[in-house]
Order: C-alpha cells, then sequence, then structure tokens
C-alpha cells in the first residue's frame, strides 16, 4: 500500500519515489503503469487511452473534412443507487460505537464527501466540489481544445448544433463542451441543442438505443462472471478490519469501498479509501470489471453490436456526404451506450473472449480505457490528394482499424472503411433482434434535427 500523501504528490500514482531509483531522468520511469485512475472501472477521473505514439495531428499533406465527437458526461457523484450503498455501509461505521484502529482509524475523524442529497447523479463542479476533477470544467477545456484541433470544419458565423441525450448531467456536459468551443461568443442565439429523449419510443432514433431493445439483458452472462475469483476481497477485508474486534466487511462491502474512492476523487481530488488497498488487490479488481462491463455492455454479449450497429450505419452514411448538413457533429451520451458503439465498431474488440480462470496480461479489454469518465470518441474525416481517409481517436489517442491502417496517419481509406464497416453490420437488424417493435429502426436525428422537435426535458439521471 502507499500513503495518501505519496499518491497525491507523484500525480496518483501508486508508488514510491523508488520508481525514479535506478533510472537517469524521470522519463525513463515507465510511471503510467502505477496510475490508480487506471484501476477504477471507468468510476474516477477522466484518463487518456496509452495509445501507440501515433500523432493526433491532421497529417500535414491532409485537409480535415468532417470530425464527429460522442462524448461520455464529466466526472460525477455517484449514482443515487450507489450513494445509497455508501450511505449504509457508511452507517454501519458510525454504529460501531468504538475508536477505528489500523487502517481504519482514519475514520474516527472523516465525514462523508457527499455533502448534499441532490449531488447524487450530477456532475462535479467548481460550485459542489472541492478538488480539480470537476467534469464541467473537464468539459469546458475539452471544448476548447476541440476547436482550438478542428477549427477549420467550422464557420464561427455558422451556429453550433449539439445533440444530447436529455440525462441532465450529459445536457450540463453538452452546454459546457459548447461554451468553451465557442468561447466569448456563447450565447443561446448561436447554439440549437438537439435532446433527445432517453425512452423506448424513440428506438434507433437515440443516444440511448439500448432502452428500445427489449431482448437485450445486460446480466446474460452473469453466471460466467461470477466465476472470477474474488477471494482477493474477503483477504483484503480481514486485513483492513484487523484491530477492529467485532467489526467486519464483506466481499461486496470491500468492492463499494473501492468505487468509493473513486467517487470520492472526482468530489475531492482525493480519497483515504484509496489507501486500504494493495496494488495487486486494484489490479484484480480492475479485471473483476473490465470482466463485468466485457459482458454486459461489450462484445461479449450477443446484442449490444446489434444496439450500437444503427448509429454506426448512420456515421457511415454521413461520412459519404460531400456536403453534410453539419461538419462538426457532437454527440453526448452515457458510458454505456459509447461501449454499445464500440462493440459495433470493433477497433477496441480483443481477438479473443475475455477468460474468467485468469488475468490476461496485457488486459486486451481495458474498460477505463474506452469509457472513462469524460470519454471521447472522435471520427476524423481528412482528404489527402484526391482520397479520403477516415481515422478514430479514442481518449486522446489514435487507434487504427485493424486491416486498414495504410492512410496517412494510420488512417483507412474511405472506400475500405465502407467495407469494413458494412462487415461489421452485416446481420445485425436492430428491430428483429432487439424485438423493438412500432419504433424507428434507423437513426435520422443527424438529418432531421431542424424539421423535428428534440427537445425533451432533461431527468434527473
Amino acid at each position: 500500500m502507499v500513503a495518501i500523501s505519496q499518491i497525491i504528490n507523484n500525480g496518483l500514482l501508486l508508488t514510491s519515489q523508488l520508481v525514479f531509483q535506478d533510472v537517469a531522468t524521470p522519463h525513463q520511469a515507465s510511471t503510467e503503469q502505477y496510475n490508480l485512475v487506471k484501476y477504477l472501472g471507468g468510476a474516477g477521473p477522466y484518463i487518456q487511452h496509452p495509445g501507440f505514439g501515433i500523432l493526433t495531428d491532421i497529417p500535414d499533406q491532409c485537409k480535415l473534412e468532417q470530425i464527429h465527437l460522442l462524448l461520455r458526461h464529466g466526472e460525477r457523484y455517484p449514482s443515487k443507487n450507489k450513494g445509497k450503498e455508501f450511505e449504509e455501509l457508511y452507517q454501519k461505521f458510525q454504529n460501531y460505537g468504538k475508536p477505528f484502529v489500523g487502517e481504519l482509524a482514519f475514520l474516527n475523524n472523516y465525514e462523508y464527501f457527499v455533502t448534499d442529497k441532490n449531488y447524487y447523479e450530477k456532475e462535479t463542479t467548481p460550485f459542489n466540489s472541492e478538488g480539480p476533477y470537476a467534469g464541467t470544467t473537464d468539459a469546458l477545456s475539452h471544448g476548447a481544445a476541440f476547436r482550438l484541433k478542428y477549427s477549420d470544419v467550422f464557420d464561427s458565423e455558422d451556429k453550433l448544433t449539439v445533440f444530447t441525450s436529455n440525462s441532465g448531467r450529459c445536457h450540463v456536459t453538452a452546454r459546457y463542451f459548447a461554451r468553451g468551443f465557442l468561447g466569448d461568443d456563447f450565447n443561446d442565439e448561436k447554439v440549437d441543442f438537439a435532446v433527445i429523449a432517453e425512452e423506448d419510443k424513440f428506438g434507433a432514433n437515440s443516444l440511448t438505443p439500448v432502452v428500445s431493445c427489449k431482448n437485450y439483458h445486460s446480466g446474460a452472462n452473469n453466471e460466467f462472471v461470477k466465476q472470477f475469483d474474488t477471494s482477493y476481497l474477503s483477504a483484503a477485508a480481514a486485513r483492513i478490519t484487523k484491530g477492529n474486534d467485532g467489526f467486519s466487511l464483506s466481499e461486496k462491502e470491500v468492492d463499494r469501498l473501492i468505487a468509493w474512492c473513486a467517487y470520492e476523487i472526482n468530489a475531492k481530488g482525493y480519497s483515504p479509501f484509496c489507501n486500504l488497498f494493495t496494488n495487486d488487490e486494484l489490479v484484480r479488481n480492475s479485471y473483476a470489471l473490465d470482466l463485468s462491463y466485457y459482458y454486459s455492455n461489450g462484445p461479449g454479449n450477443n446484442l449490444t453490436a446489434t444496439i450500437g450497429a444503427p448509429f454506426l450505419k448512420a456515421t457511415l452514411d454521413y461520412l459519404k456526404e460531400e456536403n453534410p448538413p453539419q461538419k462538426v457533429v457532437l454527440a453526448f451520451t452515457h458510458d454505456t451506450n459509447i461501449e454499445q458503439f464500440h462493440s459495433a465498431l470493433g477497433i477496441v474488440a480483443p481477438d479473443q473472449p475475455l477468460p474468467n480462470d485468469y488475468i490476461p496480461f496485457p488486459v486486451p479489454y481495458a474498460h477505463t480505457q474506452i469509457v472513462p469518465m469524460g470519454a471521447r470518441l472522435y471520427t476524423e474525416k481528412y482528404k489527402c490528394g484526391n482520397d479520403s481517409y477516415v481515422r478514430y481517436v479514442v481518449n486522446d489517442a489514435v487507434v487504427p482499424i485493424k486491416h486498414c491502417q495504410n492512410g496517412p496517419g494510420f488512417s483507412c481509406k474511405l472506400s475500405d472503411y465502407e467495407n469494413y464497416i458494412n462487415s461489421r453490420l452485416e446481420g445485425k437488424d436492430y428491430a428483429t433482434q432487439c424485438g423493438a417493435q412500432n419504433v424507428p429502426d434507423k437513426l435520422t436525428f443527424l438529418w432531421d434535427y431542424n424539421q423535428t422537435n428534440y427537445s425533451a426535458p432533461d431527468i434527473d439521471s
């Protein structure tokens, strides 16, 4: 374990200064492997994809034609359900009735980090949190950086169109991103928000198409996932509670403490609960989360690619247009929906299903690399000479398409990209496979937002 002061001083690194002991300069140290945020299952602050050393700049000989963004809301407080679990555990601490000793001694002076229940489900902001990881600030700075990077395809005289689900935190993220993107020019007259309801009647014409997929079961593979060895949680519980007679923690409660660590970092910048766990425990728990997400929202579930297929098809059709309605396409939703889009796209899918009897190193499907808080997926279309190319940037790192990466900047020629996407869409029928009858089976909001009233009221989720 690493003292929390060391974690802060090293930028959330789960190691001491000894990691630099045998290198000439700090740049030689492979510190990324010790970043705590990597092991929090996407519940902690944003973290970039480690990448492959490919520059994210548009290649010098090329000109940007379109840029698409699919973004998860920023850092947030726990959900209401998760908050209820934390409160029950906090009450258990308070009911102990004796001073805690050992690793739990900090609880003697600890105050629960959610000071107002109204914060549940909400993004962290400079007004409701103390740390540097405010979700709204993340969105604001991201919007400014995005504009700087892709300004060539946006006319400052045009209105900015923004698509968002009607989740309150997604809509807030979209608004702060737009503020960052437009800077001093931001006002309600400069932005059109198309707010699309998270309701089953919208079917595939939605940023949350899973809502209408009646045949989808996130827990379809639970029995397989549950076979992963979680005895590390029991061992952690025994060590953490040592010396506190009559006080015990279950495996579920220990698992919740790791989540507590993540959400408290979002709100305060640090959490004493993070210091309860060894590196090995965090690595094992991270894979347990990867396994769970892979078989629920990721490519290990038999319907996630089908759920993401309509958005993927719409993206292909849009990229093929010479004069699309917008050259900058901005869409804001949840991690679940982005992960399902990735299932359809296939660029982060492992070659083999994740095993449940050991941890494959390196982990081929790391949830935090794909959908951390503030996750971002860019689809770039640029022209080089007479040909157009497509490339993906996942959390600030270029991730080439397998077997189609011979273009500038490891991009894929548009005609080859079309073949690749069509192969991914083969056999995917949203209406039939999802049992989504009498609802739209295609995504149209990218084109009909000016004719259709997409103005759903925000919901508290």
